[in-house]
């Protein structure tokens, strides 16, 4: 079994972000990058069983930029997904402002990996 990644360009106005999807068997690997892909601030979510009180345990796993924003990211994405989602980001220094609008691109991408539970393939 080959590891296969949706891609999409997502406009944020002055630059796009990149993004790169990987859905697994128990979860999803999730990619975020300005330009070309590389590691950067990587945070892992994992759905607990133990109710809403705690719904998911997430970690910042290496990194040190953008670290509340990556470990909400992989918290939301896992709650979302219902799956362990690995999440890494990387934005060079020239884009560190825009961080809001990543947000936003999340936010969208989540939306449309949920339609994808419910409906099939809705990225690439």
């Amino acid at each position: 079994m080959s590891l296969e990644f949706m891609e999409e360009l997502v406009d944020l106005g002055e630059f796009q972000i990149k993004v790169a999807v990987s859905r697994l068997a128990n979860g999803t690997l999730m990619l975020f990058s300005d330009g070309e892909h590389k590691f950067g601030t990587v945070a892992v979510g994992v759905p607990t069983p133990f109710g809403e009180l705690s719904p998911t345990a997430t970690s910042v796993m290496i990194g040190t930029r953008f670290q509340a924003e990556v470990r909400a990211i992989a918290d939301i994405a896992a709650q979302k997904l219902g799956g362990i989602v690995v999440v890494n980001l990387f934005l060079s220094k020239e884009h560190e402002a825009e961080i809001s609008g990543i947000l936003a691109a999340v936010r969208q991408i989540i939306l449309k990996l949920e339609q994808e539970d419910e409906k099939g393939p809705v990225l690439g």
